[in-house]
């Protein structure tokens, strides 16, 4: 009987570990620079890739390479091979094909300032892993980007209220309209109809091509760290620079020349610190 209670244990555990998710491991790098070191927190949910930096990482794959390719409010890129021992002016951050994965972009990674993304090529959304960059991005507030929103979006919006708005809507708003006697009551039905009309409009419009709405998340961000917004949905962002933000912005502002490399070589070495 002991024996076979002792079978049952086994097997219960058994199943449990085949079967109960695993928790993983959060990460950490140090990038560390001559203006200064930048904590990287990498993320779990883009495996591959974050693996694949890690395994670079411990090579030394970055180390003694530069910050190639700074443009300011954008983003500062670096870790490219041919930069570890180019001349002064040469241009650099050549991609390498045969350092491509395939990407894993998740619509919860924001381009806010600090995240680490993996460039690819032109229509081809394969991380290079050859290099990387930290987006800087900048910030406005949040009546800025819903302004934004509406003057991107203004066609779609203009052609999703023509297709909501048939004469069968429009005669029950007008039949709906309250006027100055109206009760309470009158006026929330109203109300109610007016809101249902406007989220029809609102639904066909951010389901139409080309369009560009942007998350609570996004918005949080955009108007408070800063972001480039236009990277959104299009590059593997796999971690965030949760230490030393203000580096970014040191290495931002160096002078450049017509190839965007600073004249001031900013060199990095990499670690794991977790």
């Amino acid at each position: 009987m002991m024996s076979k209670a002792i079978g049952m244990t086994l097997a219960v555990c058994l199943w449990l570990f085949m079967f109960t998710p695993s928790f993983a491991q959060t990460h950490y790098v140090m990038i560390e620079t001559n203006m200064g070191n930048m904590k990287v927190m990498l993320y779990d949910d883009t495996p591959n890739t974050t693996r694949n930096f890690l395994k670079k990482v411990r090579e030394g794959y970055y180390d003694e390479t530069l910050f190639g390719r700074v443009i300011p409010t954008f983003m500062i890129q670096g870790g490219a091979p041919d930069s570890r021992n180019a001349g002064p002016g040469w241009s650099l951050g050549y991609g390498d094909i045969d350092e491509e994965i395939d990407g894993e972009i998740r619509p919860n990674h924001i381009p806010k300032k600090g995240a680490l993304a993996a460039p690819h090529r032109e229509h081809v959304k394969n991380s290079d892993m050859s290099m990387f960059f930290i987006v800087q991005g900048y910030a406005q507030s949040r009546e800025y980007w819903k302004g934004w929103e509406k003057v991107h979006n203004e066609d779609a919006r203009k052609a999703a209220k023509k297709k909501v708005m048939t004469k069968a809507v429009q005669d029950t708003l007008a039949a709906l309209k309250p006027d100055a006697f109206a009760t309470n009551e009158v006026r929330a039905r109203y109300n109610d109809f007016v809101r249902q009309i406007n989220h029809k409009i609102d639904s066909i419009a951010r389901a139409t091509p080309g369009t560009r709405f942007f998350t609570e998340d996004e918005l949080e961000a955009y108007s408070t760290v800063g972001g480039a917004y236009h990277l959104y949905g299009d590059y593997t962002i796999y971690g965030e620079v949760v230490e030393g933000l203000e580096v970014i912005d040191k290495i931002a502002i160096l002078e450049t020349n017509s190839a965007d490399r600073p004249r001031q070589d900013v060199r990095m070495r990499l670690r794991v610190i977790k």
